[in-house]
């Protein structure tokens, strides 16, 4: 058995009420670390969803169900990690907000007296295109299932204000805290996607992501005299509830490994860069799509 040498250490993971953030906390737990989790529960009006009725009653994964699962709190994820023998607690915060990057670290630190691994994990996306409208494929994305608006003030604003500058922000924070106390290890692990060097039809979540590798790449070069790796996760198709049935079995096909992920595939490669295994390692993006991206 191969020791992490995560227990007793305290990770934050943002984006937890759900898919890739809940399976990591739930593995950060397996691992005998204490966890604090954000969240932000979104109304589906908030992603362009129509039909509150549909959303509701949704069970089989594609739009409905996805626009479901983003209403949820973190109760479930909690109860998963403390079944485990870890300590969990969860606040809803909106990332989106600067001032709510220190009081989220305050709050970590009164539950758990420090934080060793940040993990930002949190993401909006609601896809955008530079085509004009009245050019928007009329299917939009994955046989129709998610529409396309055109790249806009407000549509750029909206996915770096949680991708990118939360992200910074809460690198900054925590770059700080573990200085000022004078901590001789630390991780932060960036959650990114494969189509991050550009992400034709999803334009600003690709554009928000990429930069928040690069935010990553710079704080690897700056925070590793502290102790402090930063590296990056960048996963493929990750069935999170959004894909539907059809769309994913195409869309194994075109993977190598024949198959798309799983929230638990990341939630692995994001405990080994935050594992003593992986000490010597920084300012590295790891690729984690069963051979989509080589």
């Amino acid at each position: 058995m191969v020791d992490t040498g995560l227990k007793g250490k305290v990770a934050l993971i943002t984006g937890a009420n759900h898919g890739i953030g809940a399976a990591t906390a739930v593995a950060f737990a397996r691992e005998g670390a204490d966890v604090f989790l954000t969240y932000m529960r979104l109304s589906p009006e908030k992603h362009g969803a129509i039909g509150a009725r549909a959303v509701k009653m949704a069970e089989e994964p594609g739009p409905d169900y996805y626009y479901r699962i983003l209403g949820r709190d973190a109760e479930a994820v909690i109860a998963s990690t403390r079944a485990l023998g870890g300590r969990c607690q969860a606040r809803e915060t909106d990332l989106s907000d600067p001032g709510n990057i220190p009081r989220l670290m305050d709050e970590a630190e009164d539950a758990f007296g420090k934080v060793d691994v940040l993990v930002n994990n949190a993401a909006y996306d609601r896809p955008d295109s530079f085509l004009p409208p009245a050019e928007l494929p009329d299917s939009g994305l994955f046989g129709g299932d998610y529409s396309l608006r055109t790249v806009s003030a407000a549509s750029h604003d909206e996915h770096f204000a949680v991708n990118c500058r939360a992200a910074a922000l809460l690198m900054a924070e925590f770059a700080r805290r573990h200085i000022a106390r004078k901590a001789s290890w630390g991780r932060i692990i960036n959650i990114s996607t494969d189509g991050a060097s550009g992400h034709g039809w999803n334009a600003s979540y690709g554009a928000s992501k990429y930069a928040a590798e690069s935010y990553a790449r710079a704080a690897a070069a700056e925070l590793g005299p502290y102790g402090i790796t930063a590296n990056v996760v960048s996963p493929g198709a990750v069935q999170t509830g959004w894909l539907t049935k059809d769309a994913a079995e195409a869309l194994a096909k075109t993977y190598p490994l024949r198959r798309i992920g799983t929230p638990e595939d990341i939630a692995s490669a994001v405990v080994f860069f935050a594992s003593r295994q992986a000490d010597w390692i920084t300012g590295q993006v790891l690729y984690v799509g069963g051979g989509n991206r080589m």
